[in-house]
């Protein structure tokens, strides 16, 4: 029994201490989650920002075209208007404000393509990076939610196996204090017969005071005897 004793506050000692270094392991894997999760919404963010840059440009230059795009049209209505009158030179150099500009629209136009596929890439980007960080998260707390369940669910294995194991040690405690119960009071009823036989004395009776009550009880169950045979 001592070596069982001894063995089980060991088996306790060595359970808590693992279940302190699983704590602290859980924990750690935990916080790297965490972090994860953490770095990926930063990345996310930055792309975000990336594609707002990427937004406010191309509409920056969308504004500049628009603007060109109208001096274009000046230019051409200028020239029209001085070949009308005659005035060659004027209409030489509206002509050739108007294929400058058409030149700036061009370059402007590719930047604008530029941009807007850049901002496709961004887009795509962003939304896998959305679909892998709320995967991840999805993984993350369910895995938590798994480690709670089965840490609860030691914990409840625990507790019933330590409940077993009390309510064998008391079960085992109740019957030696029956055993024993019953061992005294089966002495108890002994002791009583043989005092009342005068066997034995009673408390505070003299060997002569339990010899004559003896005797006394002797006549008692002889008077009895004849009284019993004339009925």
């Amino acid at each position: 029994m001592a070596d069982g004793g001894i063995w089980a506050r060991l088996t306790k000692v060595f359970r808590a201490r693992t279940a302190q270094d699983d704590s602290r392991d859980v924990e750690g894997l935990r916080e790297r989650l965490d972090e994860a999760y953490r770095t990926q919404s930063q990345l996310l963010s930055q792309v975000r920002r990336g594609v707002a840059d990427v937004v406010t440009s191309r509409k920056r230059v969308e504004i500049q075209l628009s603007s060109l795009r109208r001096e274009i049209d000046a230019a051409g209505t200028e020239a029209r208007t001085a070949v009308d009158r005659g005035d060659d030179a004027a209409a030489r150099r509206a002509i050739e404000r108007q294929v400058t500009l058409e030149n700036a629209a061009a370059e402007l136009e590719d930047r604008h393509t530029q941009l807007r596929d850049e901002e496709d890439r961004l887009r795509d980007s962003e939304g896998a990076i959305e679909r892998r960080i709320e995967d991840f998260r999805l993984r993350k707390d369910t895995l938590t939610a798994r480690y709670s369940a089965a840490q609860a669910r030691a914990e409840i294995n625990d507790a019933t196996t330590g409940i077993g194991s009390a309510a064998g040690e008391v079960g085992q405690l109740m019957a030696d204090a029956e055993r024993h119960t019953r061992e005294l009071e089966a002495t108890a009823d002994a002791v009583d017969e043989l005092m009342n036989e005068g066997i034995i004395r009673r408390p505070g009776e003299t060997e002569d005071e339990a010899l004559r009550r003896r005797f006394d009880e002797a006549l008692e169950g002889g008077d009895d005897g004849p009284h019993q045979i004339s009925q």
